[in-house]
Parts: structure tokens; C-alpha cells; sequence
């Protein structure tokens, strides 16, 4: 372990071993990523085999029975031993990045993993992307720890996105998920990080798993210039339906703890499991993770008058899985829920314009990603991620139209996300910025040096030079006899001032500045930095709030970026 604790922190520079770190968490989490796919994949063949396979009465109790105690399972170790691993696991991944004593444990990790894996593949309709992450970020933080990283937010983000990389082989949307819905703050320094965790996880995936895409869909057509109008009514569709499946995830949550509440938490995921396993006796294709039943759609594979009864089921499993708090994502339903509205508008069209021979895949694919950003308000992510899954360029550019005007008609509907609305139920407001405005959370007084060098207004102009000549300043405070400020004085002003002729033994508060520009402690650092930008000055005077007069510290550009620096290892 020493050995390797040398290799990570004295054989490369700062930048290097960040990269090495973070690539060690992409391939670990692309490893586990693998595992909780190929996991779920086997116990879901099992449950289905006894799904299709009905030789006699008793085996119709098979399906509701591995529900049920697949459910109860998932929920229970969930509320037993890490009650934080329930649900999605995105909305705690946000408020960690965005909440500096918020951390993901390993337990949770842990809990996450083997919750996840028994809820999904014993059929209730909640995807795995979303655990992924989860799991990514908590996993991140740990083997920073291991690795002896201060960088613990940084590994927790490039984690999360690896996560999704990994889940989904989209290894640039697991970047660009991050930038746009998980952590406003994300600055340029992080960047390379997290594109680093996130190709290791995908290449990981890809040589444990396989190297395809993760949804076959090919379409030959490409935007026609008429079909605009309808690509921006299925856009606004999604918007709305969007928004109300949003409200009715919230919803779920409450109907759980306002209706069961004398039935244990860790009892909930059985009522899911029961009313999937009923569902599950004759409409299978509204289950579980749902990867075959969008397979089915882009192909269709399924007739005009099914499509809108999955739909339908699909919605309402999917809300009583999440509302139980049984560990499992939203990613994926959303996904279908999307392809199957596409679809579902696509075989409209057909049916109203018979001449005009639609191609309801074609609405389906771009249903997808407009479906998808009306609940998670991340429009870019949604184009990106679709293009990844699939390999379709085709329909890149009505994709970008709907996934806009999804975007736009929700966010008309209801203000943010699944995810921030998921956090505001309970009780957490983020603070999030965006740069500059990042630094407005913080205060002048957090980043500036208090201990400050200065001189006095009565020293001469000689025994300012031997001081400048020791020190690197290039400028100094002036006090006076009290210790109030008085002034300020730079390098610069010496030099003019002997070389138009002042003597050696001239005072310096002949020459020093008396336009001081001061900001007080409680002043932010946006405001500083706009400060200094206006008055093009390399420093600022911080003055005491109460009295003006005197002097509590100096803020320089160095001190702004170093602070930034060490908020980004934290």
C-alpha cells in the first residue's frame, strides 16, 4: 500500500495524479457497472422464464410472489441499513456536489448495488442508470480516500458521470449530465477529470461487455422541412405529459407516507411488487427496466392500439415502484415513456394523413429524448445521449427541435426538474451558481490574507525601497500614527517618485495614493472580481465593516484563484 500511496502522490505532478485517480474510478466503476448490468440480466431471465413458462395453475403465483418478495427485499435492506439509497440516487448525488459537508458513503454504495439489482430484475419498472450513478459518485469518493485525494468532489462528479457511461455506453453525456444537471458549479478545472473517468468507465464497459451500441435503431430519413410543425407539436406533447409525470412521482412519495403510514417503510416495496406482479400476468411489455420493450418500439413490433395500454401501465408502474422507495431510476422509464408517446403520435399522424406515410419509429426515437428533457430539463444531455445510444445522426436535427421545445413548454408548466423538485420535497434548497456568479456564495473575508505587511505614512522614501527590496510585494497599505489606513503604496510610485527628482529621505505620504479601492468582509468575491477588472488594479483593500478606518486584510487575484483552487479539491 505504501508503495502505492509513492507511486500516486511523489512520482507525477498534482494534474497527473488527478488523471490517474480518476481514470482508476472510471475502470472500477465501469467493472461494477458491468457486474450490476450482467446481475440484473440473470436474475431477470429467471423471473421471466417463469413469467412465459405457465404449465399449471400454481405457477400464475410465481410471477406475483417474486414481485412481491423481490419488492419487500429491496425495500428493507434499503430503510435497514441505508435509508439514503432509495429512489433514483441523482437527487443525492446533486445535493452532495452542491453542499461542501455532503458525502456519499460506501454503505450506501453497497446498499444501492444489491437493492437495486433484486427490485429491478424482479420486475418492477425503475431502470438502472440512475443506481449507476449513485453508486459511481459514492465509489468515487471512496477510492479517493484510498488514494489519499483531497479531491473528493471532483472524484464524486467524475464518478457520477462515469456511472453513466458506463450504464448507458454514452461516454459524452456522462460528461455533459454532469455540467448540465448535476453540479452548475463544475468549472473548466474539473473538466478533464470527469472526460477521463467517463472514457475509462465506457472502454471498460465496451472490453468486459461488448462494443455496440446500446438500442438498435436505424432510420434512413432525415428532417423534412413539412414534418417541422409536427416534431414541434410532439416536442410540446412531451413538455406537458412530462410535467404531469413529474408531479406524479412527487405525488407517489406522499401518497406512500400519507396512505400507508401504518404500514413500516420497510414494507413498501411489497405493495409494489404485488400490484407489478398482477400487471405482470398479462402485459409483461410494462415491467421491469423496459430495455426490450423499447427494443420492440423502435422496431414496431407492437400494434397502433397496444402501444397506448403500455404506455399507460408503463406511467403508473413506474410511479408506484419510485413512490415505494425501493431503490431504481427514472432514466429508463422515461426513455420508453417517451418512445411510446413518439410512437404512439406517429401512428396518429398516420391514421389522420394516410398519404403522407409516416414513420412512427421515427417518432418514437425523437419522443425519447423530448420526453427525457421535459423531466430533467437537460436538453443538451438528451440530444447527446440519444445519438450515443443509438448511432443515429438521421434524426439529429428534429431530435434538437422537439428536445427545445420540450424544454421550453415545461419549464412554462412547472419551475426545474424531477430532480431539484425531488430535493425541494424534502426540505433541501441548492444553491447553485453559475460562473461568474459562482463566487457570489462565497465572502471577500473566506479568500482574502489577513496578515497583512504594511508601513507607515512617515517612513522615508529610502527605507521604503530597502523594505521592497526584501520583499516580493509590489505594493503595500499605508497606516498612519493610530493604525488607521491612510493610504496605499506601490513599487510603480517609488520609481516615478525618484525619478522626477524626490530625495531619499522624503516621506512616503508625499507620493502614496489616497483613491483607495476598499471592499469591506462581507462584501462577495463576484463583486471583487468585478473590482478589480473595472479599476484594472492587482489588489484590494479590505476594510473592517464597522470602521472604515481600518484595515482587516488584502485581496489580490492570487488570492481569489487560489481559493477557487482549493474549493475544487474539496
Amino acid at each position: 500500500m505504501r508503495r502505492i500511496k509513492y507511486l500516486f502522490l511523489k512520482s507525477f505532478d498534482v494534474k497527473t495524479q488527478i488523471l490517474i485517480r480518476v481514470a482508476i474510478i472510471g475502470i472500477v466503476i465501469g467493472c461494477i457497472a458491468v457486474a450490476f448490468r450482467v446481475l440484473t440480466e440473470k436474475l431477470g431471465h429467471l423471473f421471466y422464464y417463469n413469467l412465459y413458462h405457465r404449465e399449471y395453475w400454481y405457477e400464475w403465483l410465481y410471477p406475483i410472489l417474486t414481485c412481491t418478495i423481490g419488492g419487500l427485499f429491496a425495500s428493507f435492506i434499503t430503510q435497514r441499513y441505508a435509508p439514503d439509497a432509495s429512489g433514483s440516487g441523482i437527487p443525492q448525488v446533486k445535493h452532495a456536489l452542491n453542499n461542501s459537508n455532503i458525502y456519499i458513503g460506501l454503505r450506501t454504495s453497497i446498499v444501492k448495488f444489491f437493492g437495486a439489482i433484486v427490485g429491478i430484475a424482479s420486475g418492477l419498472s425503475m431502470g438502472r442508470e440512475g443506481p449507476t450513478i449513485h453508486i459511481g459518485a459514492g465509489l468515487g469518493n471512496r477510492i479517493a480516500k484510498l488514494l489519499n485525494s483531497k479531491h473528493h468532489k471532483r472524484a464524486m462528479a467524475s464518478g457520477a458521470g462515469a456511472g453513466l457511461a458506463a450504464a448507458f455506453n454514452t461516454p459524452i453525456a456522462g460528461v455533459l449530465f454532469i455540467i448540465e444537471e448535476l453540479d452548475h458549479n463544475f468549472s473548466s478545472v474539473s473538466l478533464g477529470p470527469a472526460i477521463v473517468g467517463s472514457v475509462s468507465a465506457a472502454i471498460t464497459c465496451r472490453l468486459l461487455y461488448g462494443d455496440f451500441f446500446t438500442f438498435h435503431f436505424q432510420s434512413n430519413t432525415g428532417m423534412d422541412l413539412g414534418s417541422i410543425p409536427f416534431y414541434i407539436i410532439l416536442g410540446i406533447a412531451c413538455g406537458i405529459i412530462g410535467v404531469y409525470f413529474q408531479r406524479s412521482i412527487v405525488k407517489s412519495l406522499d401518497f406512500y407516507q400519507n396512505r400507508f403510514s401504518m404500514i413500516p417503510r420497510w414494507a413498501h416495496g411489497a405493495i409494489a411488487g404485488l400490484i407489478t406482479g398482477l400487471v405482470a400476468l398479462w402485459l409483461p411489455e410494462a415491467i421491469g427496466g423496459g430495455h426490450a420493450t423499447l427494443e420492440g418500439t423502435l422496431a414496431q413490433a407492437y400494434t397502433w392500439w397496444l402501444i397506448p395500454i403500455i404506455f399507460l401501465f408503463k406511467y403508473f408502474l413506474t410511479i408506484v415502484a419510485y413512490g415505494s422507495g425501493v431503490p431504481g431510476g427514472i432514466f429508463a422509464p422515461s426513455l420508453i415513456l417517451g418512445a411510446l408517446l413518439g410512437a404512439m403520435f406517429g401512428n396518429t399522424l398516420n391514421a389522420c394523413f394516410p398519404s403522407l406515410d409516416f414513420n412512427p419509429s421515427t417518432f418514437a426515437f425523437v419522443g425519447m429524448g423530448a420526453f427525457f428533457t421535459a423531466i430533467s430539463r437537460a436538453p443538451i444531455t438528451s440530444i447527446v445521449m440519444l445519438f450515443e445510444l443509438t448511432g443515429n445522426y438521421d434524426l439529429v436535427l428534429p431530435l434538437m427541435f422537439s428536445c427545445i421545445i420540450a424544454n421550453i413548454t415545461s419549464e412554462k408548466l412547472q419551475i426545474g426538474g424531477i430532480y431539484e423538485n425531488l430535493l425541494s420535497r424534502e426540505g433541501i434548497e441548492l444553491n447553485e451558481y453559475t460562473s461568474p456568479s459562482y463566487l457570489q456564495q462565497f465572502s471577500v473575508k473566506e479568500a482574502m490574507t489577513a496578515s497583512v505587511d504594511w508601513v507607515n505614512e512617515n517612513i522615508s522614501l529610502g527605507h521604503l525601497n530597502k523594505i521592497f527590496q526584501k520583499t516580493e510585494h509590489s505594493g503595500l497599505p499605508v497606516l498612519n500614527d493610530n493604525d488607521e489606513l491612510s493610504g496605499i503604496i506601490t513599487r510603480n510610485d517609488l520609481k516615478k517618485a525618484f525619478d522626477n527628482g524626490y530625495k531619499r529621505n522624503g516621506k512616503i505620504n508625499t507620493i502614496m495614493s489616497k483613491s483607495l479601492k476598499v471592499l469591506t468582509e462581507d462584501d462577495n468575491l463576484h463583486n471583487a472580481i468585478i473590482a478589480l477588472h473595472e479599476h484594472d488594479i492587482g489588489r484590494l483593500l479590505i476594510i473592517d465593516r464597522n470602521n472604515p478606518n481600518l484595515l482587516s486584510g488584502i485581496l489580490t487575484r492570487s488570492d481569489i484563484i487560489n481559493f477557487e483552487a482549493n474549493k475544487e479539491i474539496d
